[in-house]
């Protein structure tokens, strides 16, 4: 990432608080340049339309030129406490709910091996794991818009992404802008789905249904 130390000034033009960013005008070559919440030098006050900025030009892993190392001119702004928008996330509830959903969901896919009928629960399975894994991936969106210390583990996520919830969390990358620029996670959550799929087509196929065959003791 090349940067330029020359500092120079931009107005907002476009700022997306749930997904904390926005574009700016630069001052000095009118072109319009990305930015994110996260290269503010100190936490103060949320951007909003029309705010000024100083900022040091940049480049993004891309080579596209960004605004960085940002900071308002306006210095009561500077110096503001953040809004509304960046309260704190409660992520303890987050966790708790991901205690009683897995207990739910072990407990439904317990009934059906037993029964001899997870091939038929397993649309039902993955349509509950997805909504949940995307409502996670909101909160921890939330907490990192919000710049919380405190984030959800990211092997949390994976582990839901595992057991059915992975078209969510694809969903909520996407949309949400979450998670999807980092190497590391993206290899592990591509390695968690192809790991899934292979997983499904052999509970499907003619020896993983024999062998949960073997397991139904209430079937016909």
């Amino acid at each position: 990432m090349q940067q330029s130390d020359t500092p120079r000034t931009g107005r907002v033009v476009f700022w997306q608080d749930v997904k904390g960013f926005g574009f700016l005008i630069c001052q000095q070559s009118q072109q319009k340049l990305f930015f994110h919440i996260r290269d503010f030098v100190t936490k103060s006050a949320r951007p909003e339309l029309g705010d000024e900025l100083q900022f040091t030009l940049s480049t993004d892993k891309h080579g596209r030129p960004i605004a960085t190392r940002l900071q308002f001119t306006d210095a009561d702004k500077q110096q503001a406490q953040p809004s509304k928008t960046s309260q704190a996330i409660n992520l303890d509830y987050a966790e708790d709910v991901s205690l009683y959903f897995r207990s739910g969901f072990l407990m439904l896919l317990i009934i059906a091996l037993l029964f001899g009928s997870l091939p038929y629960v397993l649309p039902i399975l993955y349509i509950e794991a997805s909504l949940f894994t995307y409502w996670l991936y909101q909160q921890d969106k939330a907490a990192a818009v919000s710049g919380q210390v405190q984030r959800l583990p990211e092997e949390s996520l994976q582990l839901y992404s595992f057991i059915g919830g992975w078209p969510g969390a694809l969903l909520a990358q996407k949309k949400l802008a979450h998670k999807r620029s980092k190497f590391r996670f993206q290899r592990e959550f591509w390695l968690v789905v192809l790991g899934n799929a292979l997983l499904i087509a052999w509970l499907l196929s003619k020896h993983g249904q024999e062998f949960i065959g073997r397991l139904a003791l209430f079937g016909s």
